[in-house]
């Protein structure tokens, strides 16, 4: 029974990665559209758009950054300008400014395969 089992989870390890590679050859990425500021999901493509307001904020944001701020200060600026979260709350908090400066999607480094693939020897 323990032999059946293994096959059948390394079988279904190999299709799961299967489909991310097919996905990732398709061109198609996905993260949490709706907590992720600056980019939507387009209902009839499924591809990603521009939002253009949200990335508005993600420029101010960016744009703070590299003026000096640090993530404190760039949250209490953008909660006093009135500007919501990705989450929707009206109050930043400087982990979600932090974790924002550093996402690689709001870089553009989107990183696919984090993991090198063992050769056989």
């Amino acid at each position: 029974m323990s032999s059946l089992a293994q096959e059948e989870s390394r079988s279904i390890s190999e299709n799961v990665t299967w489909g991310q590679r097919k996905r990732m050859a398709d061109g198609k990425v996905s993260f949490a559209y709706s907590r992720f500021l600056g980019l939507d999901k387009d209902k009839e493509t499924g591809k990603i758009v521009v939002n253009p307001e949200q990335a508005e904020t993600v420029r101010l944001i960016f744009s703070l950054f590299l003026e000096g701020m640090t993530p404190h200060s760039i949250a209490t600026e953008l909660t006093s300008r009135g500007i919501k979260t990705p989450s929707g709350k009206d109050v930043w908090n400087q982990q979600t400014v932090r974790r924002m400066l550093s996402n690689e999607k709001y870089k553009g480094e989107c990183v696919i395969i984090r993991t090198s693939q063992r050769k056989a020897a």
